[in-house]
């Protein structure tokens, strides 16, 4: 089951730490979409006609057209630390994203509209919808590996 929880207000330290609040307030995929328009599925990698279906839908929907697969890993990426912290960077984009981990473990961050932080736990087979315009960021947790299938527009770019 996805792991989601508001995040400290300031987090301090390694951003690939959890980051909880005390005591942890854990938050349901349904208060997630509620408070910030992301979504959020679990998908069945081992059923191929299902998981083909489901990203056939979410393609027709989001009128995602490309894809590509990221892979951050510490021992292979050039630069990884720095390439931790530029994703860590708040960010705001004007189109809507979509992610699916295949390998690995990561956290999005998502910003709710009354400024708090939401901690998405993401692994493999989650896959995630963030809308247009939310403010969001990225780090992997401390195993420093994941790789994701990423789904953009016709005109997106990262």
């Amino acid at each position: 089951m996805v792991q989601i929880w508001q995040m400290e207000p300031y987090p301090c330290g390694d951003p690939r730490l959890p980051h909880h609040l005390f005591p942890p307030k854990k938050i349901t995929p349904d208060e997630l979409s509620k408070r910030t328009g992301t979504l959020y599925w679990k998908l069945d990698t081992l059923d191929q006609v299902a998981l083909a279906k489901r990203l056939t839908t979410l393609k027709l929907e989001h009128s995602f057209k490309k894809e590509d697969i990221f892979t951050l890993d510490a021992e292979t990426t050039a630069n990884f630390d720095d390439k931790i912290e530029e994703l860590f960077e708040e960010s705001t984009v004007p189109f809507e994203q979509a992610r699916m981990i295949i390998e690995g473990t990561a956290y999005y961050d998502v910003e709710d509209k009354n400024g708090q932080w939401v901690r998405i736990f993401c692994e493999y087979g989650d896959l995630i919808l963030i809308p247009a315009n939310t403010c969001f960021r990225f780090t992997t947790t401390p195993k420093n590996f994941v790789k994701m299938r990423r789904f953009y527009k016709e005109d997106d770019s990262e």
